[in-house]
């Protein structure tokens, strides 16, 4: 006989399972055992598994030792009473103990349970609801406690995804700011809030300058870092009690508490916390915002009036690079003018009011005329001159410079072929946007123009920005290539103000830059200004261009240009744009000032 605790005496469940869990777990990878100790409250057991205690192992325990400890009780009392009852007497009393025992043990456990569910029953009618404070206590390891934990879970998940549901309906995904519709609710609860207690409030629109030439010339993804951080600087300079939202593309718009005047404080330290450049890889990025702004109850007693209102305060912003402007009654009746000049613009090209003017250039090194730059401008039968300004941006806004482009450069070449024939071999600039560039019809329009006015394709220029001619588009590059082909020089116009890499230019069939105003103004009081013009002529020398300035309007600028080897200038100090008959009239009397008497053409020419 074998001694008790060896041989082939069967192992305990818990022992099986032991001995078993090491097989399990590595036979079924990634399924973790079921967790030991306390569980958290969302923390459920696997499918399939049991909870350590239940109410048919508790109740009948609990029972059990409750009629012993009766038992126990009544032992007493016999005892201490001297009582000698019979053995039916002693029958009945456990009998009865035990059923007044058995009903009180279940009477205690069905409320008990009753008000676990009836807590379970509640959480859930509130989840029903869309309130997710409450939660469950678990209490034991029973059925009841693993449908409590079960129920916890389903109330936090829930919670979680209705709010990922909110914020996706009423923010922006790429900043994370309020949407146009969360602003729209503020904006309403404002003007409520406004209307009671006759108090102001301001709506600004926020818009990116050149932020179109970003995404062009550096890619989609640093367009969206641009946009990440102006939406930081935003929140970071306005107050906690203003709004920042953004309603699309590059547009932002403000909820501003107060006055205009606080208003305008605030945009303006909005202005000089983007004065700082963004780097970006190896590129540094100039961050430039137009700010228009709008003021309740002044300007708008609606959410839809204050934002048209601040918009159009924002383009005239724009359009005088002022930063930030303020609608007044007179900005309304500017912006319907300028919707106008576009439904007039094809009466004006079709009925020749549209007239290209002309502005000399001016050779360093021989001091002669060489070309000419050609100008748009739109003689308007009611409204006079319009200057450029005042409607090119709109005609780029709706596409129409496709239809003035072609007649420009028809015009150019025509203005010309006729100097040519008249013996002044002067080349002429035209101005070509960075939307005319994508038209895979540019390059054959050229052509076809060169040829019915039979005349050399180097006697022209095509200026076209910085950001048009670093368009890495199939169409852009191709159209480049096919119009150098046929001789046509290709200038860099606006350089130093767009994004443009030392490879971009190598690899373009360009033929000089064109340094922007805004770096020649001033550059004999500026030393960050006369080093960018310098550096420029210096790398145009190194890739074989040439270099024009423009904006030129000192002699003092004339000679500091000349020392730094740029080879031509334009500016109202040489000459005012003129109409063509004009500009053939002045550049011949200068032509034969030079001829006769070189020294005479010199001082002339400096001592202005």
């Amino acid at each position: 006989m074998k001694p008790p605790g060896t041989g082939s005496a069967p192992r305990s469940r818990a022992a099986r399972a032991g001995a078993g869990g090491e097989r399990r777990a590595s036979g079924r990878p990634g399924i973790a055992s079921p967790p030991t100790g306390t569980e958290s409250e969302d923390t459920l057991p696997l499918p399939g598994t049991r909870p350590r205690i239940g109410l048919p192992i508790l109740l009948p325990a609990t029972g059990a030792a409750v009629i012993l400890l009766a038992h126990g009780l009544l032992g007493a009392l016999i005892y201490g009473l001297d009582w000698n009852p019979t053995p039916d007497m002693l029958l009945a009393g456990s009998a009865a103990t035990g059923m007044i025992v058995s009903f009180a043990l279940l009477s205690t456990a069905g409320q008990w349970l009753g008000r676990r569910i009836g807590k379970i029953i509640e959480v859930l009618e509130r989840t029903q609801v869309g309130d997710y404070s409450q939660r469950v206590e678990s209490g034991l390891h029973d059925d009841v406690g693993m449908l409590a934990r079960r129920v916890n879970l389903l109330v936090s998940t829930s919670a979680a995804r209705e709010k990922r549901i909110i914020e996706s309906a009423l923010s922006d995904p790429l900043t994370g700011l309020p949407n146009r519709t969360l602003l729209t609710e503020r904006i309403r609860h404002s003007l409520a809030i406004s209307r009671r207690a006759r108090t102001p409030f301001c709506v600004a629109v926020v818009d990116l300058d050149r932020f179109k030439f970003i995404n062009d010339t550096l890619g989609h993804a640093a367009g969206d870092t641009v946009l990440r951080e102006v939406a930081r600087r935003l929140r970071a300079t306005v107050r906690e009690t203003d709004t920042v939202a953004r309603l699309g593309g590059d547009e932002f718009v403000l909820l501003l508490v107060g006055s205009e005047d606080a208003g305008r404080e605030v945009c303006t330290r909005i202005l000089a916390a983007m004065r700082t450049p963004l780097a970006h890889r190896d590129q540094l990025i100039d961050i430039g915002l137009s700010i228009g702004l709008s003021v309740h109850p002044q300007h708008g007693d609606d959410d839809v009036t204050l934002l048209r209102h601040a918009d159009t305060a924002m383009y005239r912003a724009k359009r005088r690079r002022a930063g930030v402007e303020v609608f007044d009654g007179e900005l309304h009746e500017v912006r319907r003018s300028y919707l106008s000049m576009l439904g007039e613009l094809r009466t004006a090209l079709q009925g020749g009011q549209l007239v290209l003017d002309y502005q000399p250039k001016l050779d360093l090194t021989s001091g002669l005329i060489v070309g000419v730059e050609g100008l748009v401008r739109w003689n308007h039968p009611t409204r006079g001159r319009v200057p450029p300004g005042e409607f090119i941006p709109f005609a780029e806004q709706t596409g129409f410079m496709r239809e003035i482009t072609p007649w420009v450069i028809a015009e150019g070449v025509r203005f010309a072929a006729e100097i040519t024939a008249r013996g002044m071999l002067l080349n002429v600039s035209l101005n070509v946007s960075a939307q005319d560039i994508e038209n895979p019809a540019l390059s054959g329009r050229v052509a076809e123009i060169l040829a019915e006015r039979k005349l050399d394709a180097s006697r022209i220029t095509l200026e076209i920005t910085e950001s048009g001619l670093l368009s890495e588009t199939e169409n852009a590059l191709s159209n480049l290539q096919s119009i150098a082909a046929l001789g046509v020089r290709l200038s860099v116009d606006d350089f130093g103000t767009g994004y443009a890499t030392l490879k971009q230019l190598q690899k373009l069939p360009v033929h000089e830059l064109k340094i922007d105003r805004s770096f020649v103004s001033g550059m004999n009081t500026n030393r960050g200004n006369e080093t960018i013009v310098r550096s420029t002529v210096d790398l145009a020398k190194q890739l074989g261009l040439r270099t024009i300035a423009e904006g030129v309007e000192t002699v003092a600028e004339l000679r500091a240009l000349a020392s730094m080897g740029c080879d031509e200038i334009q500016g109202y100090y040489l000459a005012k744009p003129m109409p063509s008959a004009e500009v053939i009239t002045w550049v011949e009397m200068r032509h034969a000032l030079y001829a006769s008497s070189r020294e005479t053409y010199f001082r002339t020419l400096v001592e202005r």
